[in-house]
């Protein structure tokens, strides 16, 4: 179960994406959180700082880890594995569905016009890396701002069957493994990419396990 502030920025995601932000009123998103209307103004006191929250929360997490990975160091390989991992991990746990915000900052780009600022800093860094793969001849020759664009929309086109629709979530495996879990999902959306673009493909076991390694001890430092 989500906090009441996840609650709060995903019911109101999906308002402003149905209605617009100037049509939907704080009650409006108290109920489809599940909330008092009093009760929303503890977390926020108004609409805007909801979309601050969104704006905010969407690209700078994936920017900081970003910052990160470089910071860390390795082959291009390496950090475009952990970013691509990471965000698709990330993306099924966001309480709102990415594709929804890409359609209320097109309703409102004045007000959005930092969300496609940073939106386009994420897209140069992905760009980046897998220039860098190419110099580097890790990678096959392709187009990294095209490589770059679609490594990012696939990543958020996990959404569009893991995130439940209405009440319901498209079907995954059933039995009694359970559902596929988002770190098994993230494994396999970075297999995927590093496979499509790797020279050597028999390099991929050695960068997945360096990988997991070195988030491991991320993780194990925080």
């Amino acid at each position: 179960m989500r906090e009441p502030r996840e609650e709060i920025v995903a019911a109101a995601s999906h308002l402003f994406a149905r209605h617009g932000v100037s049509a939907t009123r704080m009650s409006d998103i108290a109920e489809g959180a599940g909330l008092q209307q009093s009760s929303i103004y503890y977390y926020f006191a108004n609409k805007e700082q909801i979309l601050r929250e969104i704006v905010t929360t969407v690209n700078r997490v994936p920017l900081a880890y970003l910052a990160r990975v470089n910071a860390e160091g390795g082959p291009a390989a390496l950090r475009l594995y952990r970013l691509i991992r990471f965000d698709t991990r990330t993306l099924c746990d966001f309480p709102y569905d990415i594709n929804e915000i890409h359609r209320i900052s097109a309703q409102d780009p004045d007000t959005f016009a930092e969300y496609w600022t940073e939106r386009q800093a994420l897209n140069d860094g992905v760009e980046q890396l897998v220039a860098e793969g190419v110099a580097a001849d890790e990678f096959r020759e392709v187009d990294p701002r095209l490589t770059a664009l679609t490594l990012l929309a696939n990543n958020e086109g996990v959404q569009n069957w893991y995130r439940p629709v209405g009440d319901r979530r498209l079907r995954g495996r059933q039995g009694t493994d359970g559902p596929y879990a988002p770190d098994e999902i993230a494994r396999t959306m970075a297999n995927f990419a590093l496979s499509s673009l790797l020279r050597e493909r028999r390099r991929l076991a050695s960068i997945e396990r360096r990988a997991v390694e070195a988030d491991t001890i991320d993780a194990t430092a925080d």
